[in-house]
């Protein structure tokens, strides 16, 4: 909050919505605090649910009164200076695109940060840091920008959308506009610092955290079917194929991640064995959900029925977009 409230605005209508998720102590107080110095609304969502972060978010946009660009931040993100500046810059730049992200650096909680934790190659996907180069760059293919520092025009809302009761709340959200065909772009002028939570330094949490990306991310890419996720593209298209594919990337990460006990030193152990771990977990993953979903399965028939029965309920559900409008 001291950050937003301390970031230049030049000229830009912003409000920060706060939502409470269900706590119990001083959060509201102290966010109204800052609306002297910007304006600020808060909600208390008491809704938990599977993960609290979905109803957070969509106790705001079901709130309504909101501008043209919606940006997310989780609370452990801290805004640079020239944050709402970058954010519109990024948005001029490319009209025709809906999905945006900047620059995500990492704020270590201490000052003796474990060696496995500096390698650059656990940075996005364990501490949710973003390295954008000095010029713009597209959202690649079945990719996502992190969920604590993203933002979105809000007519991608026009049907309705909001987020699901899921971990992956906001990859989930962002790949289902890519199917729809709104693009994304990275840009470097909208910079915010991660302040990394203490307890992601501890192996056992980095480690878990590896095997719950893993799973988690297997059924991401494959429920619902997106032909834009090139994992379910391939699944769907070549069952057969692609589930020995699986097979052998888990059996030689499988190798990889006991490999990593002999390595030299003890971080590269563990970075090696990080990666591994997650890579090994999402493969076999990846093939145990192919067997339970209609779309992924072994014969023809099952497919093409359920392909059947999609495009008819898309049919239908776009007749009744265009009777509501």
């Amino acid at each position: 909050m001291e950050s937003l409230a301390s970031a230049r605005l030049g000229g830009i209508r912003a409000e920060v919505i706060v939502v409470d998720n269900g706590s119990h102590d001083t959060t509201k107080e102290v966010a109204l605090l800052f609306r002297e110095r910007i304006p600020v609304r808060y909600y208390h969502e008491t809704r938990i649910g599977i993960y609290g972060k979905s109803h957070a978010l969509n106790r705001a946009l079901d709130a309504g009164r909101l501008g043209k660009i919606i940006a997310v931040l989780d609370d452990d993100m801290s805004v640079q200076a020239e944050w709402f500046e970058g954010v519109m810059a990024i948005s001029r730049r490319w009209p025709d695109k809906d999905l945006f992200t900047g620059k995500t650096y990492i704020i270590w909680p201490c000052v003796d940060v474990p060696d496995w934790a500096k390698a650059g190659r656990l940075h996005s996907w364990i501490f949710s840091a973003v390295y954008v180069g000095d010029s713009d760059s597209v959202l690649s293919e079945g990719r996502w920008h992190s969920g604590n520092h993203f933002w979105f025009r809000s007519r991608v809302l026009d049907r309705g959308r909001r987020f699901k009761d899921m971990w992956l709340t906001e990859p989930d959200f962002q790949l289902d506009l890519a199917e729809l065909g709104h693009g994304g772009v990275a840009g470097p002028d909208a910079i915010a610092g991660h302040r990394v939570q203490p307890a992601l330094l501890q192996k056992e949490v980095a480690l878990d955290r590896a095997r719950k990306l893993g799973l988690n991310g297997a059924w991401l890419r494959l429920q619902p079917y997106r032909k834009t996720v090139k994992q379910a593209r391939l699944l769907h298209a070549h069952p057969w194929a692609a589930r020995v594919f699986c097979l052998l990337n888990h059996l030689r990460w499988r190798f990889l991640y006991l490999l990593s006990y002999v390595y030299g030193s003890d971080a590269t152990r563990f970075e090696s064995r990080l990666i591994a771990l997650e890579r090994m977990t999402t493969y076999l993953e990846l093939f145990r959900a192919a067997n339970r979903l209609e779309d992924y399965s072994l014969w023809t028939r099952n497919r093409s029925r359920t392909e059947h029965h999609r495009t008819n309920g898309d049919s239908q559900l776009r007749f009744k977009g265009n009777q509501r409008i």
